[in-house]
Order: structure tokens, then C-alpha cells, then sequence
């Protein structure tokens, strides 16, 4: 089912401002002990965007890694959970003590790369969560909590002219980025390799349950934007 966020959560306040600022001062430990010195700011920044990003998606309500659209799946996302995570650690622990795959150029010069790609999956992904909430709080605003979900709405969405699945197209540019921000080619294999095609397959699991969210307007929607891949046109 969409989301909607119409009640403050105080609970989830609390533990989100907590639970933040433990990472945030977590993170600033480990950079201090595992960079080189005058090499932590940049993966610093990093890894202070990352938290802030999942901060948010975890305050709103949204399904780890997933859209919030369709019914999420907790096989898929546990799945995810299971490769998102040693990737990560992989990806930093060859740019800070292994070294087997780091890109032989300039640290500042991925780094840049890497940080806009992932900054731009940040946005995608927050953007078009807050679309889907607004939609959400309006269907559950209307008659006494029982409105219908605005499919017409929804379809006419910025990012969702873009791809029908733009968190996820969102999702790849964010493993992409962090592989880069490392300077890691063996992360960018993995990315490819293992992360593309679990981002796919959810992608397809959740097509399927975006067809009965917008029921009629699915088929004309589905024949004008394209799945995943964006396309564009001069039109």
C-alpha cells in the first residue's frame, strides 16, 4: 500500500535522532582510526550523507531499499540487506587497508564522480519517496481514511515520466557511486555484476504490484514510460 505520514511518531522521532547520532559519531571514530591522515574528509562526507539518507527513508516508514509503492517483499529485501552490506564494507576495505582493486587515478577524481552519482541517487530516492507519501496522506485524507489512491496523480509524477521505477534506477546509481566515492573497480563489478540483477528482479516483483495499485491506468502508463532504463526524447 502507498504511505502516508499525517501523525508526528514521537517514538520514531526519538529513536531516528538517537540512533543517528550514534552513526554520525560511529562513523567519525572509524574514518579518524582507519583513514590515512589527510584522507578522511572525503570518505567522511560520505558516509555522513549515507546516514542522513537512511535516516529519512527510515522516519517516513519506507521498506529497506524498496519503493513504498507496491506491497514490499521481505523475501527481496532481506536478500538486498544481505548483499548492500558486505558491499559496502568490501568497497571500503579495499580503499582503506586491502588495495586489491583500487582504480590507479586520483583519489579526488572518483571521489567527485562518485559522491554526485550517489548525491543524485540520494535526491531521486528522497524526491520521489515524499511524492509517493503526499499521494498517500491524500488518499488517507479522503472520506474518513477510505479515499482511493490518486493513480492519475501518481502517473503524472516528474520523476515517474522518468521510469516507472525510479528508487530503484536510484538504487544502482547509489551502488555505481559508492564503488566510485572508494575508488574501487572491484566494487563497480559487484555493483554490476550481483547488485543489477537483484535491483532487476525486484523491479520486475514489484511491476507486478504496481499493476494493481493503478489498475486501469496501468496499461496506458506502462506503454508511455519505460520499466527501469530511462528514455529520452526531445518531446
Amino acid at each position: 500500500m502507498p504511505m502516508s505520514l499525517r501523525r508526528v511518531r514521537w517514538g520514531r522521532v526519538i529513536w531516528t535522532v538517537l540512533v543517528t547520532f550514534y552513526f554520525l559519531v560511529f562513523f567519525r571514530n572509524f574514518m579518524a582510526d582507519a583513514a590515512r591522515p589527510g584522507g578522511m574528509l572525503l570518505p567522511l562526507v560520505f558516509a555522513y550523507l549515507f546516514v542522513l539518507w537512511l535516516a529519512v527513508e527510515y522516519f517516513v516508514g519506507s521498506p529497506f531499499f524498496q519503493s513504498g509503492v507496491a506491497e514490499a517483499s521481505p523475501f527481496w529485501r532481506g536478500v538486498f540487506a544481505f548483499f548492500v552490506y558486505p558491499f559496502l564494507g568490501y568497497v571500503a576495505g579495499d580503499h582503506f587497508w586491502w588495495g586489491w582493486t583500487q582504480i590507479p587515478i586520483p583519489l579526488v577524481i572518483t571521489w567527485i564522480h562518485g559522491i554526485v552519482l550517489f548525491g543524485l541517487g540520494v535526491y531521486i530516492r528522497l524526491v520521489s519517496l515524499f511524492a509517493v507519501v503526499r499521494l498517500g496522506n491524500e488518499a488517507e485524507a479522503g472520506k474518513g481514511g477510505q479515499g482511493r489512491f490518486p493513480e492519475r496523480k501518481f502517473v503524472q509524477l516528474r520523476l515517474q515520466q522518468l521510469c516507472r521505477h525510479p528508487r530503484y534506477l536510484a538504487t544502482m546509481m547509489q551502488l555505481v557511486g559508492a564503488a566510485l566515492v572508494f575508488r574501487s573497480w572491484g566494487g563497480l563489478v559487484l555493483a554490476f555484476v550481483v547488485g543489477l540483477p537483484l535491483v532487476w528482479v525486484q523491479v520486475r516483483h514489484e511491476d507486478r504490484g504496481l499493476r494493481q495499485v493503478l489498475k486501469k491506468e496501468y496499461k496506458e502508463y506502462a506503454d508511455k514510460v519505460p520499466l527501469f532504463w530511462p528514455k529520452f526524447s526531445r518531446g
